[in-house]
């Protein structure tokens, strides 16, 4: 702790808030905590063909290539991806995702990764599913694109941004005119919950203390500061996470020999009681898991 901070009854002060405004590099440094570990490490744990790093849904699923399927599906559907259309994927992991949409739905894609081990690891997936598809190492305020997308999208990255309504000017100028822009997030259900207590700053401390968790309302409210309509707003019910977590952390432990290998077995230790505190929330009612899209005007 730095001389002089001041930190609350439970000990944690203004560092440790969320809603940090971090520059690009800073940001870049701090996702990176996250996310710069051998992809194997994440493969183990998601499981599947398409390793999404998110939640899946299990209506009909019986395993978690179905489940990653079942969502990415939806997703399309909601985006009403056509053929010869091009998409962003924003924050775009080791672009299974990216991968799946293009090869499915013959579109033409574009992700976005502040990982160099990310990027490589992507870069390799689209090259084994010949897909139309390529990898920029930027953040989303550097990215820069003449030719525009139809879609522009985020599957729980969002949240991890710490300028909402930047990110959604810059998706605008992204997007061609009546392009569409989805967004799934989780969402607190009241302001309150975002009060720092131990359990939400070792969550946040996982992922390099990026967290911007909002309420729905906050979510929307900066959506409407910028030329876009609402068009849907679809709510996953929780029960989907809940069954996305368990599957991680029986894969964990199916792997943890290996993971343990790749990553050392205090690294696997805290991302396990990481998952395993997730895991805890989702019983509550403290947050929901929501899919906003809207429509570029003009």
């Amino acid at each position: 702790m730095t001389p002089g901070t001041k930190r609350g009854k439970q000990g944690f002060g203004p560092a440790d808030q969320l809603y940090q405004p971090l520059t690009t590099e800073e940001d870049r440094q701090r996702t990176n905590v996250h996310y710069e570990q051998p992809p194997e490490f994440f493969y183990r744990i998601t499981g599947g063909e398409w390793n999404v790093y998110s939640c899946n849904l299990w209506d009909r699923a019986q395993n978690d290539t179905e489940s990653q399927e079942a969502k990415l599906d939806r997703l399309a559907e909601l985006m009403g991806l056509r053929a010869g259309q091009r998409i962003l994927d924003i924050g775009c992991g080791w672009a299974g995702p990216l991968s799946y949409l293009c090869k499915t739905y013959d579109v033409r894609g574009v992700g976005l990764t502040l990982s160099p081990r990310q990027k490589a690891a992507a870069e390799a997936r689209i090259a084994r599913h010949g897909v139309d598809a390529k990898i920029v190492e930027s953040h989303w305020r550097d990215f820069d694109d003449a030719e525009g997308f139809d879609v522009v999208y985020t599957d729980e990255v969002q949240a991890h941004f710490s300028d909402f309504a930047g990110y959604y000017r810059k998706a605008h100028t992204l997007l061609k005119s009546g392009g569409r822009m989805l967004n799934k997030e989780l969402h607190f259900t009241h302001p309150k919950y975002s009060q720092v207590d131990r359990l939400i700053d070792f969550v946040n401390k996982i992922f390099g203390s990026t967290g911007n968790y909002r309420t729905l309302g906050e979510d929307l409210g900066f959506l409407g500061g910028v030329d876009f309509e609402v068009r849907q707003i679809v709510q996953i019910p929780i029960e989907h996470y809940r069954r996305t977590t368990d599957r991680w952390l029986a894969n964990m432990y199916q792997h943890r020999d290996e993971l343990t290998s790749l990553v050392g077995t205090e690294h696997y230790r805290r991302f396990r009681t990481y998952l395993k505190l997730v895991r805890r929330v989702f019983d509550t009612s403290t947050m929901t898991l929501d899919v906003i899209v809207s429509h570029k005007i003009g």
